[in-house]
């Protein structure tokens, strides 16, 4: 993806597949701000995107 999609990513309605709808990757992100996670995208045209998720270490007793 170029880097103007993937500033783009996780806008509704924006999708780069022919039947998509651009609600997937919006959902997902909301839940992982839910979480007080972060989401990170990097992409090479032509050759893959990569997408990191982080999430705090919480341990329960």
């Amino acid at each position: 993806m170029s880097s103007t999609q993937v500033k783009r990513l996780g806008n509704p309605y924006f999708t780069t597949k022919e039947s998509g709808t651009g609600l997937g990757l919006m959902v997902v992100i909301s839940l992982v701000k839910a979480m007080n996670g972060k989401i990170h995208f990097r992409s090479k045209p032509n050759e893959g995107t990569i997408c990191e998720m982080h999430f705090e270490l919480v341990t329960v007793r």
